[in-house]
């Protein structure tokens, strides 16, 4: 069967370490899955430094070979004419005409790049090429192979991604014509044979605008290969922490926290003095923990391996107002069965309703109320746990992401 093997060459925009980004354990939970099904796949990376910075040094090369057969990376830090031809379209969007580049600019793919993956896929004739990002869906577009199929995994839908992160320092005051690079967007993904989207939300803004064949839902893949076996029941757990909140250093993770730090925690501080709140991941760096508030809250920076804190956590919160594509922090909360409160942002794309397998609410008041409900009723904690134990088997387990991309990629394992 090896012989036969489906050649693939995968495109990653940046290292694999640390873990710290749902980004990053997206691209993981795929690359895993080619892995497990190394019998009827063998996986080609293909990468670039960029110019004057080594990302790409023999460390982050062994992480990638742990998962595939060979990293290929384009050596742009040398090429200064790749980097004036990138900062140029910069400088044109960004410095004169005051506006984000738009999606589809080839500020990523510069001609060099395009280039060494173009011979790439000319000399090895992969059957398909996955391109992870818009942003570098040229490398596959300016391939001009007639063998390769092309697939694009969007992660967030680039539009509602730039209008997330609005404010940050280097985008505020840009202009950004969410309809116009909309289109952009859309003409981009329909040049490829598949699109691999993340969320239902995402799913729906532009179902109308790609073929059903075209657009596939391949929800994120966080569960570990050890996961279930485990896995204790909520019920026999003991915890540590009756809160959590997980996330990186990411505009809509500070906002969201902040929001529930100044608008939602004092109240249940207030009712339940002794509640305990731990934030894990690199947003620590960008919240400051009012005096009031800190024999409550532990700040526990970036934790590589989140499976114990997960399990000795009563509740996870995710108090998001803005954010694209789905929420991973809560895919895992789902994975570990913990309950969950959120707001419609932070459901929104996951199979989530409220009352049934989370609690879901906007306003800060009912936030603290549902919270302080969950931490009070235990026999209700145990319900949402189990019902969300459920929804994750049936639709972000292994078993259910690997059964769609199987289809899609049109292998039978037995």
């Amino acid at each position: 069967m090896n012989q036969d093997r489906t050649k693939i060459l995968i495109h990653l925009p940046f290292p694999l370490k640390p873990i710290n980004t749902g980004a990053k354990r997206r691209i993981v939970g795929i690359l895993n899955y080619f892995k497990e099904r190394n019998d009827f796949f063998s996986v080609d990376v293909v990468a670039s430094n960029e110019f004057r910075s080594k990302l790409w040094d023999s460390e982050q090369k062994q992480e990638v070979l742990k998962l595939a057969e060979r990293i290929l990376v384009y050596e742009d830090e040398h090429n200064l004419f790749d980097f004036l031809y990138s900062r140029s379209q910069s400088f044109y969007y960004q410095k004169i005409l005051r506006e984000q580049l738009p999606v589809d600019s080839r500020y990523c793919t510069p001609p060099g790049y395009i280039k060494f993956v173009k011979n790439l896929v000319s000399t090895e004739k992969y059957n398909f090429i996955l391109i992870n990002y818009l942003e570098y869906a040229n490398l596959a577009m300016d391939s001009n192979s007639c063998v390769a199929k092309t697939l694009i995994d969007m992660h967030d839908l680039c539009c509602e991604a730039r209008i997330a992160r609005k404010n940050i320092s280097h985008l505020k005051g840009l202009k950004f014509d969410y309809e116009s690079n909309l289109n952009r967007e859309i003409n981009l993904l329909n040049k490829f044979d598949v699109v691999l989207a993340n969320s239902h939300h995402e799913m729906a803004l532009i179902s109308s605008h790609l073929s059903s064949q075209k657009l596939h839902l391949i929800p994120h893949l966080v569960e570990d290969s050890n996961h279930f076996l485990s896995l204790a029941s909520y019920s026999s757990r003991e915890f540590k922490y009756d809160l959590l909140f997980v996330g990186a250093r990411y505009q809509p993770n500070i906002d969201g926290l902040n929001f529930f730090l100044t608008s939602i925690f004092p109240e249940i501080i207030e009712e339940k003095p002794d509640t305990k709140l731990a934030i894990a991941g690199t947003v620590t760096q960008s919240v400051q923990i009012e005096a009031s508030l800190e024999q409550n809250v532990d700040c526990l920076g970036y934790v590589p391996d989140l499976s114990d804190l997960y399990l000795k956590s009563r509740l996870v919160i995710c108090p998001l107002l803005t954010g694209s594509g789905t929420k991973v922090k809560l895919q895992e909360a789902m994975a570990y069965a913990i309950p969950t409160v959120t707001t419609t942002t932070g459901a929104s794309g996951l199979n989530l309703i409220d009352g049934v397998n989370a609690l879901i609410t906007d306003e800060p008041t009912v936030y603290a109320h549902q919270i302080l409900r969950l931490l009070k009723e235990p026999e209700l904690a145990q319900k949402l746990s189990e019902e969300v134990a459920m929804t994750f088997k049936n639709h972000y387990s292994n078993s259910a992401v690997y059964s769609k991309l199987d289809q899609l990629l049109g292998i039978s394992p037995s």
